[in-house]
């Protein structure tokens, strides 16, 4: 009687803790893509197209997808305390780009994300200096 009422209470704490998770933002984020308006301070040109900078974020696999504005992107990511937010090994297709450049310093900025912000409507990531590197809308 003992272990069964042992085994529902940690049941009981599991399914509470593991209910958090959900309170992340990333599960607000799932199905929304969020393209890259700004980067560096400087304006995105955006054509309304699948090749625009973005990610989509999942949150049950803690996994971001999207565009780099050529190559396809994708690795994991991991959201914590106090709004971090840092993706891991970031992998891409390997295809020759006009905008290779661009897409470059897009991915550098990814890399060198470290905490992000929900600010009208805009994702703001920022580096370990809480910079704002990239704007996604």
């Amino acid at each position: 009687m003992m272990k069964t009422k042992l085994v529902i209470v940690a049941l009981l704490l599991i399914g509470t803790f593991s209910s958090c998770k959900s309170s992340f933002p990333d599960t607000k984020w799932v199905n929304k893509q969020w393209t890259a308006v700004e980067m560096l301070g400087v304006p995105v040109q955006i054509s309304n197209s699948p090749q625009d900078a973005h990610l989509f974020f999942n949150a049950a696999e803690k996994m971001v997808t999207g565009n780099g504005s050529c190559n396809r992107i994708y690795g994991p990511y991991e959201i914590g305390k106090r709004n971090s937010l840092k993706f891991g090994n970031l992998a891409s297709t390997m295809m020759a780009c006009q905008n290779q450049a661009f897409e470059n310093k897009y991915l550098e900025a990814l890399r060198s994300v470290e905490y992000y912000q929900l600010s009208g409507g805009e994702l703001w990531l920022k580096d370990g200096r809480k910079r704002v590197v990239l704007k996604l809308r």
